[in-house]
């Protein structure tokens, strides 16, 4: 983890850059809400004007009131929208209840685990964030505080979606980027299952994705990468990448369903179908199946995501 210098009242804050020093993001921060060093991190709430409240694990931004939606609303809907009715549900972090918030909107969601390793971000999104941490009162819920990597080889469960809200491959995230991990996903996903994990920003992360999707390519039978714009985030874009045991993943939302989601903030029906239209950038950064299928994907002339949907 890069060194980072501690926010201050009334300071501007400057997260560590990525780009090898060349590109980071500032705030403008008007108190510190709280601070504390837990056992896996150091952790920040800031105010921050029109940003609202601003939640930073070791310097980097992991959400702000501003912007959390993007994020939040494609981590969960876009797979959750894939399945065809995902009653049992896995998250792997997402601490601040953001995800779980989403997944709870989903009227076949019967129940929702979540793993997470640092109970402190827990409860300070409790003190901190209640528009996140709404769901984590919800009787579906069943909360693990403990090492998600563990839990993952270890459950007998199987569900019929995952999702791993995790912060960037640096720190105790660092083991939820693995070919071993992937396996244990795909290990634990009910017949017809279908995972969801942060995957980052093409223009930041190229050889993680480039490593990532040659794993998942060949653990998956589907894999694809989508993104969504979060300006509080680096570059100002997040990628995802969506994996499936058997469901076609880029089959077009069902209307009726995507209706029972309210409120939402952030995504849209247009919006899941255009997340997984690429610039050539990020396309280059795939293995070539997986590149082909979404450089195509609007140009099939055979109705886009339905007409190849049955290829």
């Amino acid at each position: 983890m890069p060194d980072y210098s501690q926010p201050q009242d009334g300071d501007v804050y400057l997260e560590p850059a990525d780009l090898q020093g060349s590109l980071g993001l500032a705030l403008k921060v008007d108190r510190v809400l709280h601070h504390e060093r837990t056992a896996f991190q150091e952790l920040h709430v800031l105010e921050c004007g029109p940003l609202g409240r601003v939640l930073l694990l070791d310097g980097i931004i992991q959400a702000t009131e501003f912007d959390e939606p993007a994020y939040h609303e494609m981590l969960a809907h876009v797979p959750l929208l894939t399945h065809p009715a995902p009653s049992r549900v896995l998250i792997i972090g997402g601490g601040d209840g953001g995800t779980l918030r989403e997944v709870l909107k989903h009227p076949t969601v019967r129940q929702v685990e979540l793993c997470e390793i640092d109970g402190q971000v827990v409860e300070a999104s409790k003190r901190f964030f209640p528009g996140l941490a709404v769901g984590l009162a919800d009787p579906r819920l069943k909360l693990t505080i403990g090492d998600g990597v563990a839990f993952l080889a270890e459950t007998q469960e199987r569900y019929d979606a995952i999702l791993i809200d995790s912060s960037d491959p640096d720190g105790p995230a660092e083991g939820l980027f693995g070919e071993d991990f992937y396996q244990s996903v795909k290990h634990a996903l009910a017949p017809g299952g279908v995972a969801a994990a942060l995957a980052e920003s093409y223009y930041l992360y190229q050889d993680l994705i480039r490593d990532t999707f040659a794993v998942l390519d060949e653990v998956f039978p589907h894999a694809c990468y989508y993104t969504a714009q979060v300006p509080t985030y680096n570059s100002g874009l997040m990628g995802f990448a969506l994996m499936t045991t058997s469901a076609y993943p880029l089959s077009p939302p069902d209307a009726m369903r995507v209706g029972e989601l309210t409120p939402l903030r952030y995504y849209t029906e247009a919006a899941h179908r255009a997340a997984f239209a690429l610039p050539r950038p990020a396309l280059e950064l795939l293995p070539p199946r997986i590149a082909q299928l979404q450089e195509n994907i609007f140009a099939s002339g055979r109705g886009g995501l339905a007409g190849l949907a049955d290829d």
